[in-house]
């Protein structure tokens, strides 16, 4: 199985733009780190701080992931920053489409990742998963991602 990532075209970015947000925002909600009423709000200003250029914010690159036959399976947002003369970046987003999910693409998608990060000469690829998103957390653990961070709640009732 082999999946490519393609420049994201305009028309796949506005698409991904609205969902997206709409989905990070349940996201955090569901993680208890916002209430339904300021989920939205606050992650719309998220969104307009991080690519306020769309497509063209400096340091930001969105993909779309395709499979064998050239069709497209989900979205991979990157971004890019020079940390003490080294290239560093960060997943803000890795998506398949729901019923492309299960099928070794997201591994796929994460060595596509990998070869693009030599070819650009990136040190260091990090990323933030929800604790709840058991799946992902499986993925990138057997990709070779290690935990760096733990952040604990304890919900009084």
């Amino acid at each position: 199985m082999n999946v490519t990532l393609k420049p994201m075209t305009q028309e796949r970015f506005e698409r991904y733009y609205e969902k997206s947000i709409e989905e990070y925002a349940a996201e955090h909600v569901k993680a208890g780190n916002w209430t339904e009423e300021e989920a939205l709000p606050n992650a719309q200003k998220q969104f307009q701080q991080l690519l306020p250029e769309g497509l063209e914010t400096e340091n930001q690159i969105l993909f779309t992931i395709v499979n064998e036959e050239n069709n497209s399976i989900g979205i991979l947002w990157l971004n890019i920053t020079e940390k003490q003369d080294k290239k560093h970046s960060f997943i803000y987003d890795i998506k398949l489409d729901e019923e492309q999910q299960g099928k070794g693409y997201g591994k796929d998608s994460m060595n596509a990742l990998e070869d693009f990060a030599k070819e650009q000469g990136i040190h260091q690829i990090g990323l933030h998963v929800f604790a709840h998103n058991k799946r992902a957390v499986a993925l990138y653990e057997k990709v070779g991602f290690e935990m760096t961070d733990h952040v604990m709640k304890k919900r009084i009732t």
